[in-house]
């Protein structure tokens, strides 16, 4: 088997310290087992996503020596494919068609709220008559597409990082939307815990490394991947990099971003070394000055923590 890994920044802003450690990590396991390291570009925000953003994340793992191994695939020009993959779910009866207004939904969140309940979908549009939903459609009201989960299902995989991780299906938020409104005869946009393992399925990706806060994601993905009869990859959730107070570090932080970093006058090669300090321990013996190429010699997921990492001096 071929290891192939990839890097899917959202186009919504420069290239982010967080995400590009993220890179690092794929790109130093992709190159320890001679695999792929592929960049797709996750673009589907269309109003947020900005082209010199793009380029930006192009240029940023450019100049930290982060080469990728096949031309950069953009979310936007797979519109079609993740409306067939929606109608297929749809018509193997694992999706299906939900009519509430956001005025519903309000209605139900706060009836959970007053009794002290955690807000979740409680999947009532999902055995509706056919009489009901030609009566929802007449009214004008336009669907969302959701995805069944069984309250009863328990989802666990044997994590990179964290070794087992078990989640139960009625801690999920009930039943997931994976389509925007639209018409009932239409597939509205596709959303993001959808369209990645779409993505992650036909581009034959084997691992999936990323940051913890994605773990939550994780167990809904997995569903898809069963209701799409597709191989489950193998996953691994890295340590956030955290500001001084140990929350995960933003904008308001100070400097985030790559080319800040570059127009600061920091070397690529420095950056890059202190990236993968911030989580991986070398082994014994091992200078802690390194080109990416030595650190993809020894990299390995059994020398990466599983705590947040403090970076410092970005104020």
């Amino acid at each position: 088997m071929t290891v192939r890994v990839r890097i899917a920044p959202s186009p919504t802003g420069n290239l982010h310290i967080g995400t590009a450690r993220t890179a690092v990590f794929n790109w130093l396991f992709a190159r320890h087992h001679g695999g792929d390291f592929i960049l797709r570009v996750e673009d589907t925000d269309r109003e947020r996503s900005r082209p010199e953003y793009t380029q930006n994340i192009l240029d940023g793992l450019k100049w930290l020596g982060l080469s990728w191994d096949e031309e950069p695939v953009a979310q936007s020009d797979r519109l079609s494919l993740y409306q067939e993959k929606v109608k297929e779910l749809l018509d193997k009866g694992f999706a299906y068609r939900s009519y509430e207004t956001s005025a519903e939904l309000d209605a139900m969140r706060d009836a959970q709220k007053a009794r002290g309940e955690a807000p979740r979908y409680d999947n009532r549009h999902r055995k509706l008559t056919p009489e009901q939903e030609a009566a929802f459609i007449a009214e004008g009201r336009q669907p969302v597409i959701r995805f069944k989960i069984e309250n009863d299902r328990e989802i666990s995989w044997n994590d990179l990082v964290r070794g087992t991780v078990t989640w139960k299906g009625r801690d999920l938020g009930g039943d997931m939307v994976i389509a925007r409104a639209a018409s009932a005869t239409e597939i509205g946009q596709p959303l993001y815990n959808f369209v990645v393992v779409v993505d992650d399925i036909d581009m034959g990706m084997t691992h999936i490394i990323r940051g913890e806060d994605h773990i939550g994601n994780t167990p809904k993905q997995i569903l898809l991947y069963e209701a799409l009869g597709a191989k489950l990859p193998e996953f691994g959730h890295t340590p956030l990099i955290l500001n001084p107070q140990g929350q995960k570090l933003s904008k308001r932080d100070g400097v985030t971003s790559i080319s800040d970093f570059q127009k600061m006058g920091y070397l690529p090669e420095a950056i890059a070394n202190y990236m993968t300090l911030l989580g991986w321990s070398p082994p014994e013996g091992m200078n802690e000055i390194f080109t990416l190429a030595e650190a993809a010699e020894h990299f390995s997921f059994d020398r990466v923590n599983k705590a947040g990492q403090n970076l410092i001096g970005t104020s």
